[in-house]
């Protein structure tokens, strides 16, 4: 019955990120919760966030660029400590997605999100697959055929070129 369970828990993660609602974060995500998202980032002050203060930002920061934001479920598969949801990521950009200013522009792309269970069922792991090249198009900072994406992607994950 585990799996159930942390299904249950990821699914709470999710309608965090859909409605905002942060209240209770504490009850599922672990005191020492990595989004590896946010560790691509050397030295930024996001890389250095840990446990619900780090899921709260990312809700925050997301929500501020696309107060609509909305994760749709389209599959959900657990095993063992591992939870993987994939789902339709929507919204409209209109505030400040890190450096890039609101373009008004609506978002639409597929994700794949692996949470990994600590032993007390809270997540403790968030690793993400994006279609990142669909999503910056749709924002309009890469046009199909531009060799500025690399640049961009360097860029926003603040990679060293």
């Amino acid at each position: 019955m585990p799996s159930q369970k942390h299904i249950i828990t990821v699914r709470r993660a999710i309608e965090a990120f859909n409605t905002g609602d942060t209240r209770d974060v504490q009850e599922f995500i672990s005191s020492e919760y990595i989004n590896r998202e946010s560790q691509r980032a050397k030295d930024s002050y996001r890389s250095q966030l840990r446990g619900p203060d780090e899921f709260i930002d990312t809700i925050k920061s997301l929500r501020t660029a696309f107060p609509d934001l909305h994760y749709e479920e389209r599959e959900i598969i657990s095993q063992d400590n591992k939870v993987v949801f994939i789902a339709n990521v929507t919204g409209t950009h209109t505030g400040n997605f890190f450096f890039v200013p609101p373009t008004g522009n609506k978002i639409s792309y597929e994700a794949v999100h692996i949470h990994t269970m600590d032993s007390d069922g809270k997540i403790i792991e968030h690793k993400a697959i994006r279609d990142d090249l669909k999503f910056m198009m749709q924002l309009g900072l890469v046009k199909a055929g531009s060799f500025e994406y690399e640049k961009f992607f360097k860029a926003w994950k603040e990679i060293e070129q």
